[in-house]
């Protein structure tokens, strides 16, 4: 009878101009954010490069002239090899599936100068970030197919499955026959929604294999598609409610935009809204006024400071009295303007961490929610892998000015040793595994979330309510 039942929706749901353009839509929508999602990566992945292979050879230059001067091939001039001329490049690289989702990577910096003549506020021109949980997108990736474009094309597919027979009043008269009214539901919705979802899957496995950019790909792509299929299994499993619960087929299809535009606009921006309340950032300009004024404060006292230093440091004392003194004037103002800094930073990270505790509870008010983070999160465009990268560049820039602070203010030059030992820098990435054990328990809660509400969309049908 199941048979009877697919060849009856072959014949009347593939010939309809509906059902073709929805998968029609489907193949372009992907086509067209792979595509701009591999010309916004190839973009940035060049951009990154140029940036990374400046840097290095002025890097090298800078080790070339230092070895000159222990070589004492020629007489150095006060600015040849000077440390506060030491620049590494910070490079945020490109997640091997950054073409399938751009999220926060198209907002935040993805490279940084570790220079002593940088403070915390240089480094990153923009240090304030975006709440995690907005779901409108910087570009149209294939994030945005799957959260917000493929459940509108599954509601509209899918609204009038018992349409037909309803109009023409003759479900009674149908479900008479040994057909019962679950199996003509479920197996209308399975086919017409499994076309739609067999034809992204198929799709997103073309950009994957022509997109290929090596690394963990294929790892991060089986994760991708989890999320997506439950995603897609929590849709089918509400559609069949709303079929359930709804007589005409206006109705039914009212009813899913309503819930769409619940679960995917109004509940994910009335997050966004509360968690901005309840853990606001610093603000930007206060920030910068705090830096100016520490630099301001360091320039005055300038004399103080570096005879307090050298006192500490009695072997530095000896220096090179021709190097200018701007130079160490840079450097300790800089250093005052990180640690003036530091409360302000720290309250910029402790109400990150607030969102994001707010954001682990709060995406099980929305599939949609879960949904984008965890597409993002598989794609690397997440905002945690972003706060990371700006983390461990700070992390870096402290390093290098703890090394280098001595010679600067004694106004001596590092050694070719003690260059070499200088630790450049490396964006140290998560692995494909350690987000799927991030992401299992919401991928869990959608599955117990569709197997529930497709339980009591099947209890209703099988009452019978909705003969006509």
């Amino acid at each position: 009878m199941r048979a009877g039942i697919l060849y009856h929706e072959r014949l009347n749901f593939v010939a309809r101009g509906p059902a073709l353009l929805a998968v029609l839509l489907i193949v372009l929508a992907i086509a067209y954010a792979g595509w701009s999602g591999d010309s916004w990566r190839d973009a940035q992945s060049g951009s990154l490069q140029a940036f990374e292979v400046e840097e290095t050879e002025a890097l090298e230059s800078w080790r070339d002239d230092l070895l000159e001067v222990e070589a004492a091939r020629s007489e150095p001039s006060p600015y040849t090899a000077n440390p506060m001329s030491i620049s590494f490049p910070a490079v945020l690289p490109s997640s091997s599936l950054a073409d399938f989702a751009i999220g926060h990577a198209d907002l935040h910096p993805a490279s940084g100068k570790i220079s002593p003549w940088r403070n915390l506020s240089s480094v990153f021109g923009r240090y304030q970030f975006d709440n995690p949980s907005t779901l409108a997108a910087s570009a149209f990736d294939v994030a945005l197919v799957i959260v917000l474009v493929l459940p509108m094309l599954m509601i509209a597919v899918s609204f009038d499955v018992l349409a037909g027979e309803r109009s023409r009043g003759s479900l009674a008269m149908v479900l008479s026959t040994p057909v019962r009214l679950t199996r003509l539901v479920w197996t209308r919705l399975l086919y017409r929604n499994g076309i739609l979802w067999l034809t992204a899957t198929l799709a997103m496995l073309v950009l994957v294999v022509v997109n290929d950019s090596g690394g963990d790909r294929y790892a991060r792509f089986g994760l991708w598609l989890g999320v997506s299929l439950a995603y897609g299994l929590f849709w089918l499993a509400a559609i069949a409610f709303c079929v359930a619960r709804f007589r005409s087929a206006t109705n039914t299809a009212a009813a899913m935009v309503g819930l769409w535009l619940l679960l995917v606009l109004a509940v994910p921006a009335a997050t966004a809204t509360v968690t901005d309340a309840a853990y606001p950032t610093p603000s930007r300009l206060a920030f910068l006024s705090e830096v100016r004024e520490a630099q301001g404060e360091t320039n005055r006292n300038l004399a103080g400071l570096t005879e307090g230093f050298l006192l500490d440091h009695p072997e530095l004392s000896a220096g090179d009295e021709e190097v200018p003194a701007y130079f160490r004037a840079a450097f300790l103002s800089n250093q005052a303007a990180r640690e003036s800094t530091r409360p302000i930073l720290d309250a910029y990270q402790c109400a990150r961490a607030g969102r994001a505790r707010t954001l682990v509870w709060a995406q099980y008010l929305s599939p949609a929610i879960i949904a984008q983070r965890l597409l993002v999160a598989s794609a690397g465009a997440d905002l945690d892998r972003q706060h990371r990268f700006q983390a461990q560049a700070r992390e870096a820039l402290d390093r290098l000015t703890a090394a280098i602070g001595p010679a600067v203010v004694s106004r001596n030059r590092l050694s070719l040793a003690d260059f070499d030992a200088l630790k450049q820098f490396s964006f140290e990435d998560r692995t494909a595994a350690d987000i799927a054990a991030e992401s299992a328990a919401p991928i869990l809660f959608l599955f117990l979330l569709s197997l529930i509400v497709g339980a009591l969309a099947h209890r209703r049908l099988s009452t019978g309510v909705l003969y006509d």
